[in-house]
């Protein structure tokens, strides 16, 4: 387990492929080290945006073992391991822990519904596998079976879980679970990865943000962090807003904007910044056709450029 106290910005990681789809490693480390360079906080391995449901298990470790190499213990590595059911759950996350990472994140079983003990028992038998409390990934849209509020803290009452990630969208949960842990004394960091709510998260008492855009604007998200963190609200608002003005042009770019679709996005403006080498997703997702890859040249490729540039200017002039 990492010695890391989670916190800030930790970047939930796209996945570069190769032509023929397995992974690019070379692509990724470039990717890592770029999104360290700019400051993030951690790094969210095999997660949503990762594409973690289209890895067989050797993909899945080694994405981690990329990752935890290339971080070389500048960053903590966070390594998505959810799965149907516990036995390949439990699969996964001893294979991350050997491929060298710091913490392990579990979203519920997906596909089949499960009752609230089962749900628990699930989340007990990985803790108990990798000898480590782990993070909760609360992601009701893809689960059938939700986390509740009353659930999250009860494990993290029993050492079961350090941390929470919740990218349900919804503001009233989380208010929940931070003054639910806030009056037991439980110690339970909450990241949003709800990109639009970065900033009201910060605000409630979020830990910080696992928001995808930190894929191409990660010196912008940390300096909203870095607002945040210094009370500086008005320019944290600012920041957030400017980000809403991006998320725009994305979804206008796209004729489907759906939550798949987003991957292919994000991929295609790492390549045009020479990140990553090749903009290929996991099928079924279709991969962006003319007009849409014209719209994101021409509208979202600048505006990355130009946020990642001011947020970095802003930087230096700060450490000068």
């Amino acid at each position: 387990m990492s010695g890391h106290q989670l916190h800030g910005i930790i970047a939930p990681t796209v996945l570069p492929m190769t032509a023929t789809g397995s992974l690019a490693e070379t692509s990724l480390e470039c990717h890592l080290t770029a999104l360290i360079d700019a400051g993030v906080h951690g790094l969210w391995i095999n997660g949503t945006t990762g594409e973690f449901h289209t890895l067989d298990d050797t993909e899945r470790a080694l994405a981690v073992s990329v990752a935890a190499k290339t971080a070389d213990g500048r960053v903590p590595v966070i390594a998505h391991v959810g799965d149907a059911a516990t036995a390949p759950t439990v699969r996964h996350a001893r294979a991350a822990v050997d491929a060298g990472a710091d913490e392990i994140a579990v979203i519920a079983p997906y596909f089949a519904p499960y009752g609230r003990e089962e749900l628990r028992d699930h989340y007990r038998a990985v803790a108990e596998a990798v000898g480590f409390p782990v993070m909760a990934y609360h992601m009701p849209q893809l689960t059938p079976s939700a986390l509740t509020v009353d659930c999250v803290l009860d494990l993290a009452g029993e050492g079961v879980l350090c941390g929470i990630k919740d990218s349900a969208g919804d503001m009233t949960w989380l208010r929940r679970l931070l003054r639910g842990a806030d009056r037991l004394g439980v110690d339970l960091p909450c990241f949003t990865g709800g990109s639009s709510l970065t900033d009201l998260s910060l605000y409630a008492g979020a830990a910080g943000a696992t928001s995808s855009l930190a894929n191409v604007t990660p010196r912008h998200l940390v300096a909203l962090y870095d607002a945040a963190r210094a009370g500086d609200w008005p320019r944290a608002r600012l920041l957030q807003e400017q980000l809403e003005d991006l998320l725009e042009l994305m979804r206008a770019a796209r004729h489907e904007p759906t939550l798949s679709s987003v991957v292919s996005t994000f991929k295609f403006v790492l390549a045009a910044l020479g990140r990553i080498d090749d903009t290929r997703a996991a099928g079924p997702l279709a991969p962006l056709d003319d007009q849409e890859r014209r719209a994101l040249a021409a509208t979202v490729v600048p505006r990355v450029r130009e946020l990642e540039a001011a947020a970095h200017a802003k930087e230096r002039g700060h450490d000068s």
